[in-house]
């Protein structure tokens, strides 16, 4: 067995003795016509930025035609309720966890409203069906909530193109096992006439130094995501038997963000985005890329580790270490990225790392 996939398999292990403590916040979600409607779905640019670690902020751009006369739609956006280690209840009547709804229609502000719904058949008649949370025994708090979201206003369409554009935060879930997991249900787009989006666009930002998975649900290979920055990807074969389940590609970003482009998207799929904790070793056989893991990381037991460690935010840009030891360390990693042009400046690291520096020293 080769070093990477040892570690990797330590780190399994290492998860299976802990219990799947976790919480579900919210998950993203597209736009839906609440009744049949013959426009569809031309063109559509979703960018996710993850922000601190704490939440995802979701920005939508839309284009949809309508082939006929002006005429009102009402367009509903759902979001689940919160599961885990939670409390459920509504805040001020909006999901706990979702912030900053707003929608823009051909540059107009619409407002909406929040129902409160149990099944897929709120939208029986054309019609909303609020539920009477006073009287729904069980739904008011709590961490097991019978109830869901939807956010829905009137959109005028006119004949012909119609932008809306569209903004929402949520908060990233996590687990013993996750470091930060979001979801999206890109399959939702299917609800709308052409039963696909012509002209898609998805952007991803979870800022520097990250490693993190995307399950292979709605594309096949690497060649189909464009690294705009410096990064890697790899393969990872998922199992039924182990924490990851589903085939996934594996990225390793140093800066910059990707980027997903698909014509004609037939959606068969949604978006399902995970950042694996790793549990620290204290031999410190692996480190982790992340800022937001150096908590997981051992104290150094020699003159070796700690001299590891205090180099740890040089080999996060790829230097290309002297030292025999540290070059054969690093490059054992699998998010490493030698670069030969980079020259150690502690003066542009961050201030985290600057003190991360000063305290191995």
């Amino acid at each position: 067995m080769t070093r990477p996939l040892f570690i990797l398999f330590l780190i399994l292990i290492n998860y299976s003795i802990f219990a799947n403590d976790g919480a579900f916040f919210a998950k993203g979600n597209q736009l839906i016509p609440i009744t049949e409607t013959d426009i569809s779905v031309k063109k559509e640019i979703l960018t996710l930025k993850k922000i601190r670690n704490q939440f995802i902020e979701v920005t939508v751009y839309y284009e949809f035609f309508n082939p006929k006369e002006a005429k009102k739609v009402t367009v509903g956006f759902e979001a689940f309720s919160p599961e885990g280690d939670v409390d459920g209840a509504p805040k001020n009547g909006h999901h706990p966890y979702m912030r900053d709804f707003t929608v823009e229609l051909n540059n107009a502000i619409l407002k909406y409203n929040v129902a409160y719904v149990a099944d897929s058949m709120y939208n029986k008649n054309g019609k909303i069906k609020s539920l009477d949370l006073a009287k729904f025994e069980g739904s008011k708090s709590g961490n097991n909530v019978d109830f869901y979201y939807v956010y829905h206003f009137e959109a005028n369409f006119k004949k012909g193109i119609n932008i809306i554009k569209h903004t929402y935060n949520y908060d990233l879930s996590g687990s013993i096992d996750y470091n930060y997991n979001f979801e999206y249900v890109l399959t939702a787009a299917n609800r709308w006439a052409n039963k696909q989006i012509d002209d898609f666009t998805l952007i991803v930002d979870v800022g520097e130094f990250e490693t993190f998975s995307i399950n292979k649900s709605f594309f096949k290979t690497a060649n189909e995501w464009l690294i705009n920055g410096i990064g890697k990807t790899e393969d990872i074969k998922g199992s039924k038997n182990s924490f990851i389940e589903q085939d996934a590609l594996k990225f390793h970003l140093q800066k910059g963000n990707l980027v997903f482009q698909k014509k004609n998207f037939k959606i068969n799929g949604d978006l399902f985005l995970y950042a694996q904790n790793v549990l620290g070793f204290e031999d410190l056989a692996y480190l982790p890329f992340s800022y937001y893991q150096e908590d997981n990381i051992h104290a150094p037991q020699n003159d070796l580790q700690r001299k590891v460690l205090k180099n740890l935010p040089f080999a996060r840009r790829g230097y290309v270490f002297q030292n025999q030891e540290l070059n054969a360390f690093y490059k054992n990693m699998d998010w490493y990225i030698p670069n030969p042009n980079y020259e150690p400046n502690i003066e542009i690291l961050t201030d985290g790392e600057k003190k991360w520096i000063e305290k191995w020293k």
